[in-house]
């Protein structure tokens, strides 16, 4: 008797189990592809960052407008990454809040201006899809969020770094070395949405102790005892896995990468560094504590 041609039901569920089985094995290696090709973006993105801090220096002298430091009475309100704007081809934006900056009698009034709620692709980390859109947090303020944060300094040390309380940092006042300075780092917002504003010159807002959204303070959880009933001094580092889910590891540097994350460096490097790094983070935040250290490749 001949064999009738075509394949069985046996031989369909066979080929459909091998293709299953190659699909399971391949299925890691194209998530480990994706998540390398997001974190290569993150980098040129962080690049990107740097090359605007530098075009800002050659026009103003500073490495950003940090703390008392403003090119103009009318940046008073905006933050480093806003002034920053015009030099990421974001010109329109930039006008306009300076507009807006200008005419605010203080820097509440920002809160509710188009800029709050406008997302800025650039300061968006790829591996991050929440931030795409702007989100609304538990205390009512609808924000653009962005996934990193300037390098301020350490809780305790009297080692200046580039963000915060300070005037701007001139690259000559950067003694500890350009290549091993850190200027910022990742730090995704958490789902409670309680940090990662980027248009005022905001750091933290009392209200609902949110922050901090500009530049991270290492060690500065402690003053946010009660937020939310969570005593975030169990999280005291300045870099370490983290989860979105956890309000408290917004205070510090981390990312959605898995093992470590990037960093832009004053000279405008860009390097991924893993957890294991924690212990020499302080030294690489302070532009002049003369610390000698080696960054990992």
């Amino acid at each position: 008797m001949a064999k009738r041609g075509g394949a069985t039901l046996v031989d369909t569920l066979i080929v459909c189990g091998i293709v299953g089985s190659l699909l399971a094995l391949a299925l890691p290696a194209l998530q480990r592809a994706r998540g390398a090709a997001d974190r290569t973006a993150c980098q040129n993105q962080m690049r990107q960052i740097g090359q605007a801090l530098h075009m800002y220096h050659n026009d103003y002298g500073r490495l950003g407008n940090g703390g008392g430091f403003r090119p103009e009475s009318a940046n008073r309100h905006l933050s480093w990454l806003a002034t920053l704007l015009p030099y990421i081809e974001e010109n329109a934006l930039y006008h306009r809040a300076k507009q807006t900056a200008q005419a605010a009698e203080n820097v509440q009034d920002l809160l509710q201006h188009q800029g709050m709620q406008t997302v800025v692709r650039l300061y968006v980390c790829p591996t991050d899809a929440r931030l795409r859109a702007v989100h609304t947090d538990a205390w009512g303020t609808t924000a653009a969020l962005v996934s990193y944060i300037g390098s301020r300094g350490v809780v305790g040390s009297d080692m200046r770094a580039l963000s915060g309380a300070i005037p701007g940092v001139k690259l000559e006042e950067v003694i500890d070395g350009a290549s091993t300075t850190i200027a910022m780092g990742e730090r995704p917002p958490p789902d409670s949405f309680q940090a990662g504003w980027w248009y005022p010159n905001i750091n933290y807002h009392h209200v609902g102790f949110r922050g901090p959204h500009l530049s991270l303070f290492v060690g500065e959880t402690s003053m946010f005892l009660g937020g939310g009933g969570i005593d975030c001094r169990v999280t005291l580092r300045a870099t370490g896995p983290g989860r979105t889910s956890n309000p408290c590891d917004r205070f510090h540097f981390w990312s959605l990468h898995g093992g470590g994350s990037n960093f832009l460096f004053v000279d405008g490097s860009v390097r991924f560094l893993s957890y294991s790094a924690d212990p020499i983070l302080p030294a690489l935040i302070s532009i002049n504590g003369g610390e000698p250290v080696t960054v990992p490749d």
